[in-house]
C-alpha cells in the first residue's frame, strides 16, 4: 500500500489524463496533492490532447450540444457511445432516448432563451435573449457572465455577430462581437485573460446576409458570416480574422442564385467552408458549396445530397466524422443523418424530446478553466 501511495507523479498524471471529466472533480477531493494536480495547467492540456491520441478516450469524451428554441437550457448526448450501443448495421434509422440526454446548463430566467452556442477546446460561449454574454464549461457545469462592452452601445444596431475562439499568438481565448448597421459594420474584442474589451474604431461597408445566422464559423484562424457589399448589395463572405483582429473578403460560390425559395446557411464542412443551400422548387433538394482551399474562389465545389425534405430548413455539417460517414443536421426539425459522402446513403438519427432545434454543436469533454 505505501509503494502504491508514493507512486510518481508522472505515473499519476499518466493515469488521471484518461479518466473522465466527471470523475475529475470528484478526484479532486481526494486531497491537496491531487487537487493541485487535477487543476494545474499542465495536466489539463495534458488530459485534453489525449483524446486526440486515443480513440477509446475520444469516444468516451465526445458529445453533440443541441441548441432548442425558446428553452432557457443547453441540452448534449454522447454520439459516440449511443452509435455503439446503437449499431444495428446498414442505414437502419436510430432514435435517442430521454435517457441520453444530459440538461447541461439551465438559465435561472425561465424565459431568457439560449441563443447562439459556439464552442472551443471544450468551452462554451453563448448569448442568452437579452444578449447577455456567458462561458461554460458543460463537462465541470462552471458557468460565468462576461461583461458588456462599454462603450459599445446597441443604438441603431440591427443585428449582432458573435465568435468565440482559442488565439494561439496572444495565447488567450477571444469573444468578438460585431454591429450590424445600414452603413456597415463594427467590431469589439474581449480578451478572457485580461477580462477587457477592446472596440476596433472602424466600421467595414458589409451587412449580414442570413438573419438567423449570427455565429461566425471558425475556418482557418478566423470567423465567418454570409454578408453583403453595402454598395452593390452582392454577395460574399466576411472574415474576421482572430489574431490580426482585422476583416477580409472571401468571395462566394460560383452562380451563387438567390431567390425567396432558396435559403442558405454557412458553416464548416471537414474544416473547410461550406456554404448549403436549400432548393423549394428543386422538390426540397439540399446542396453543399465547399472551399477545398482556402481564399481561392476557384476551389469552390458543389456537392448535391440525396436527403430530400420539404419540411426542415438547411442540411448543414457537424465536425463530427467517423470512418465512412460524416454528421449532419437539419435546422428546425430534430433529426441528424450520419451521411455517406462516397455513395450517398444515410441513416437518420432522431430526438423526438425535442421538436425541433436550431443549432448543434460537437465538443469535448475537458477540464478548462474559466478563468
Amino acid at each position: 500500500m505505501e509503494n502504491q501511495r508514493n507512486l510518481p507523479t508522472e505515473i499519476v498524471s499518466d493515469i488521471l489524463s484518461r479518466v473522465p471529466v466527471k470523475s475529475l472533480c470528484r478526484f479532486r477531493c481526494v486531497s491537496k496533492p491531487w487537487l493541485s494536480l487535477i487543476t494545474h495547467p499542465d495536466f489539463v492540456k495534458l488530459h485534453y490532447n489525449r483524446a486526440f491520441e486515443k480513440e477509446d478516450i475520444l469516444h468516451q469524451r465526445r458529445r453533440v450540444l443541441i441548441d432548442v428554441p425558446g428553452s432557457n437550457s443547453l441540452f448534449s448526448f454522447g454520439i459516440d457511445e449511443f452509435l455503439k450501443r446503437d449499431d444495428h448495421g446498414g442505414d437502419a434509422a436510430a432514435e435517442v432516448e430521454q435517457s441520453d440526454i444530459d440538461c447541461v446548463y439551465c438559465h435561472e430566467e425561465v424565459d431568457s432563451g439560449v441563443m447562439l452556442v459556439v464552442p472551443c477546446n471544450g468551452l462554451l460561449f453563448f448569448t442568452v435573449s437579452n444578449l447577455d454574454l456567458y462561458l461554460l464549461n458543460p463537462a465541470t457545469r462552471e458557468s460565468k457572465q462576461l461583461p458588456g462592452p462599454e462603450g459599445f452601445g446597441m443604438d441603431g444596431c440591427s443585428y449582432h455577430l458573435f465568435g468565440f475562439g482559442f488565439d494561439h499568438s496572444a495565447d488567450d481565448y477571444k469573444v468578438v462581437y460585431g454591429r450590424c448597421f445600414d452603413d456597415g459594420v463594427d467590431f469589439g474584442v474581449y480578451m478572457l485573460k485580461t477580462g477587457s474589451w477592446r472596440v476596433i474604431e472602424e466600421r467595414y461597408p458589409y451587412k449580414r446576409a442570413v438573419t438567423d445566422d449570427s455565429k461566425g464559423i471558425l475556418v482557418n484562424g478566423g470567423f465567418h458570416w454570409l454578408s453583403r457589399r453595402v454598395g452593390d448589395q452582392s454577395m460574399m463572405i466576411m472574415a474576421f480574422l482572430l489574431a490580426e483582429e482585422e476583416v477580409r473578403e472571401i468571395e462566394a460560390p460560383p452562380d451563387f442564385t438567390e431567390s425567396d425559395l432558396i435559403y442558405f446557411s454557412l458553416g464548416a464542412f471537414r474544416e473547410c467552408l461550406c456554404v448549403s443551400q436549400w432548393i423549394l422548387q428543386d422538390a426540397g433538394n439540399h446542396e453543399f458549396w465547399v472551399m477545398k482551399d482556402y481564399g481561392v474562389s476557384e476551389s469552390w465545389t458543389k456537392i448535391k445530397l440525396s436527403i430530400v425534405m420539404l419540411d426542415s430548413g438547411n442540411i448543414l455539417p457537424a465536425p463530427y466524422r467517423t470512418k465512412s460517414h460524416d454528421l449532419l443536421f437539419a435546422k428546425w426539425i430534430s433529426d441528424f443523418y450520419l451521411y455517406n459522402f462516397d455513395d450517398h446513403t444515410f441513416r437518420t438519427v432522431s430526438i423526438t424530446l425535442f421538436q425541433e432545434f436550431r443549432d448543434a454543436e460537437v465538443y469535448l469533454e475537458s477540464l478548462v478553466p474559466l478563468n
